[in-house]
């Protein structure tokens, strides 16, 4: 790993303005909601203290500091219907008591969803985000999409460790279902990721489009099976090095087991195309993922893993990328619940010797967190995490993060 340069590059107007020019475009590729629609409008505070070892994971001693966190995000959502659209934005501004300028993260997203026919449904998502890369910010990264989302979340890109520098990211999907019959049902999808830094960073920038066709079939209650095959392609900007189109045929499996675990799962194999320096030469690595969860009336505890080729700003190519995590949530009473999180990331080995940084990484990130309802608006928080690298040539202290804060909610919740 290299450092990046650390100077922080503030945003320009020019990008508030193309995140206002990015939401008038997906409300008019979306549609407007009629005059009948339910409109609920709200906009979510916080401001929180904190204190952090090393809250960018830079290189060398002296990287603590503490700062104040200020967090506003508003959104509304209109209900046609079979139709729903939502639009949210997000604004995060930091100051630091030392070494480090204040920091100031938006981002921006619209989708919209509805159902034509009781057989046919459909999905679209924009999304916008420009934020200093962090300690924290590694596993995922831009405005992805809810549960169901039309395109997939964003991987993260955790050879970025030390990067402190900002990271734009456009991306947008479309989902198309058609359920065939009581037990057939198919799902295509579409979407892109244009990720871009400041002029003069070490960080490859990248456009990538994907897509896939899945089957599934409904075995009985419990049981349902299905196909997917994925084709993605990644083009990095002023050079062919690095290019790459990447296969993902998967057979996937659902079931329910017993009254309070579920479980489902895909495997497959992932082939790439990649150029080189010496021309074009394949990849192959073990895809798929799974999702093993216990619901319960007090809370939800799930273990997951997953496994895919992704591109990566450092090394100059896609990567297979290996992830492993838990999550627990629990309602400790009606006002107080804790939320705990644990992940173990690994970038992979690239096979090709002439392209820097051609090595593994390691990161993982632990997060725990006790929220307590105030009043029917305002919950106050406790939030303790513990971040740090792995296989790394350049020495740097895990970051440890403890803060404190509060979260109050104008407008309609719901």
């Amino acid at each position: 790993m290299k450092n990046f340069n650390t100077t922080e590059i503030k945003v320009p107007f020019s990008g508030l303005q193309g995140v206002a020019s990015g939401l008038v475009i997906a409300w008019a590729l979306l549609g407007s909601a009629s005059v009948n629609a339910e409109t609920r409008a709200s906009i979510n505070t916080s401001v929180s203290g904190q204190v952090e070892s090393n809250p960018y994971l830079l290189g060398g001693s002296n990287t603590s500091a503490a700062s104040a966190v200020v967090t506003v995000s508003p959104g509304v959502k209109f209900l046609d219907g079979s139709k729903t659209i939502d639009i949210s934005a997000n604004y995060r501004h930091a100051e630091y008591s030392r070494r480090y300028r204040s920091s100031n993260d938006i981002s921006a997203s619209a989708s919209m969803s509805q159902k034509l026919s009781p057989r046919l449904d459909y999905s679209a998502d924009l999304g916008f985000n420009s934020a200093i890369v962090g300690a924290n910010d590694l596993l995922t990264f831009g405005a992805n999409p809810s549960n169901g989302g039309a395109f997939p979340p964003l991987p993260g890109d955790i050879a970025l460790t030390g990067l402190r520098q900002r990271r734009q990211s456009f991306t947008g999907g479309v989902s198309l279902g058609y359920i065939a019959s009581a037990r057939d049902n198919f799902r295509a999808q579409g979407g892109f990721s244009l990720v871009r830094y400041p002029s003069g960073s070490l960080a490859s920038e990248y456009d990538n489009l994907s897509g896939s066709i899945g089957y599934n079939r409904v075995i009985n209650s419990r049981i349902t099976v299905g196909l997917n095959v994925g084709l993605s392609r990644s083009d990095y900007l002023r050079t062919t090095l690095g290019d790459a189109t990447t296969v993902s045929p998967q057979v996937t499996f659902s079931t329910k087991l017993g009254a309070a675990w579920s479980f489902s799962g895909s495997l497959g194999v992932s082939h790439s195309n990649i150029t080189g320096v010496a021309g074009k030469y394949s990849q192959n690595s073990a895809s798929g993922s799974f999702n093993l969860c216990n619901s319960s009336a007090t809370g939800k505890f799930c273990v997951f893993a997953s496994r895919s080729v992704q591109p990566t700003s450092f090394g100059g190519t896609v990567r297979p990328q290996t992830a492993i995590g838990a999550s627990y949530n629990l309602r400790l009473d009606a006002k107080s619940s804790l939320d705990a999180t644990a992940n173990f990331s690994r970038s992979g080995q690239i096979n090709q010797a002439t392209l820097p940084s051609n090595g593994s990484i390691d990161y993982a990130r632990a997060n725990l967190r006790y929220s307590r309802r105030l009043s029917q608006r305002l919950q106050g928080y406790l939030t303790a995490s513990y971040a740090d690298s792995y296989r790394d040539p350049t020495p740097r202290k895990a970051n440890k993060m403890f803060g404190i804060g509060v979260n109050y909610a104008f407008g309609d919740m719901r």
